[in-house]
């Protein structure tokens, strides 16, 4: 049996490492402690290998895609799963700044940024698309 997993299963899948990493950072009241930030930093490291993993899963489904919808939908909802995380680390990572929150929060925003800018480039290829070409610029075929 072959098992296929959408892009929307991969975020949901993932989801929860976010969440949870929100719940640690929440949880602990002394972020200077030296045991907290070796808490939180160990989770800054899962969901920072999530995002880079993520990404890459993103561009492979997009190269492998046939539909330019479908593109657009794997650039949107990757930019949408960067902007929970960017979320998520808005607060921590001012409570963590020696944890890795900072810099996951930078990364996240580099790959948002780009996922954005993936997605207005295939936006722009669809509606070429729909532009008709004027008359007498091709050759006729006859």
């Amino acid at each position: 049996m072959k098992t296929c997993v959408s892009f929307e299963d991969l975020l949901r899948i993932n989801r929860p490492q976010v969440d949870y990493m929100q719940k640690i950072g929440e949880a602990i009241t002394d972020p200077n402690s030296l045991d907290a930030c070796e808490i939180f930093t160990k989770q800054v490291r899962i969901v920072e290998g999530l995002l880079i993993q993520t990404y890459g899963i993103a561009a492979e489904f997009s190269k492998r895609a046939t539909d330019l919808q479908e593109i657009a939908d794997i650039w949107s909802s990757m930019a949408m799963f960067c902007n929970v995380v960017l979320q998520t680390l808005s607060l921590l990572k001012d409570k963590f700044p020696y944890c890795g929150a900072p810099q996951l929060y930078d990364m996240a925003l580099d790959y948002k940024l780009e996922c954005d800018k993936r997605f207005r480039g295939v936006l722009e290829e669809v509606s070429c698309q729909r532009v008709e070409i004027p008359k007498g610029i091709l050759p006729e075929l006859s």
